[in-house]
């Protein structure tokens, strides 16, 4: 962990969506894409090279019930933490079997997390992961407006596999902050290069903050 006055350069919330409408091995894919993502030498190089490192927890959420920790906050500051950290998420069981869509139950959840993070960082950022529009629009949005007036960034990967134009549900009512952005994958396949181009922008700040980054992007040479 990092020392409680150390200055990092992020403090970063991984949401995974864990909610009836992701089976098991969805979420295994979630899990085996984000480690896969980790183990990237662009995102390994960003994180080793962030002043200060980068400290990353990850949560599951579903229902305004069901929010749990999937793993609690770790300091990365050079490639073998990150290679480390990365066989860990791949080894993290899911810990909750289904439920709604709350999406504002996992970002009040994400937000108390953040509070508890490891030491000082120069930006704080949840990164919402999901492949259904949330339950109570009304709520979502009163949750992510109290984030980002306290500063926070909030950050979606958009699954598109329910065909139902998520990214731009997303971009309209989900996101917030300076540069906020969505990631787009067209299915739990696609996530590993969705979440290695959204974890590379997060972990560099502003160096791609012009425009928003989609699946596929060449503005980032991943593969």
């Amino acid at each position: 962990m990092a020392r409680a006055d150390a200055q990092m350069e992020l403090h970063l919330v991984l949401a995974f969506d864990v909610s009836a409408s992701v089976n098991d091995d969805e979420f295994d894919l979630q899990r085996s894409g984000t480690a896969d993502a980790l183990r990237a030498p662009p995102v390994v190089a960003a994180i080793d090279q962030a002043p200060g490192g980068v400290a990353i927890a990850i949560i599951q959420w579903s229902s305004v019930t069901r929010q749990a920790l999937g793993l609690d906050w770790v300091a990365l500051h050079s490639d073998k933490d990150v290679l480390k950290y990365a066989d860990t998420v791949d080894a993290m069981p899911r810990r909750l079997p289904g439920g709604g869509t709350m999406i504002h139950s996992g970002l009040a959840y994400a937000g108390r997390l953040l509070d508890a993070a490891p030491g000082y960082a120069r930006r704080q950022v949840i990164d919402l992961s999901g492949n259904g529009r949330s339950d109570n629009l009304d709520l979502m949005l009163e949750a992510r407006d109290r984030l980002v007036s306290r500063g926070v960034v909030i950050n979606a990967l958009a699954v598109e596999e329910l065909n139902n134009d998520l990214t731009s549900y997303f971009n309209r009512h989900l996101i917030g902050g300076p540069n906020a952005f969505v990631v787009t994958a067209d299915e739990f396949e696609d996530f590993t290069t969705a979440m290695k181009i959204k974890l590379l922008r997060e972990i560099s700040g502003a160096m791609f903050s012009e425009r928003p980054v989609l699946q596929g992007d060449p503005v980032v040479a991943l593969r």
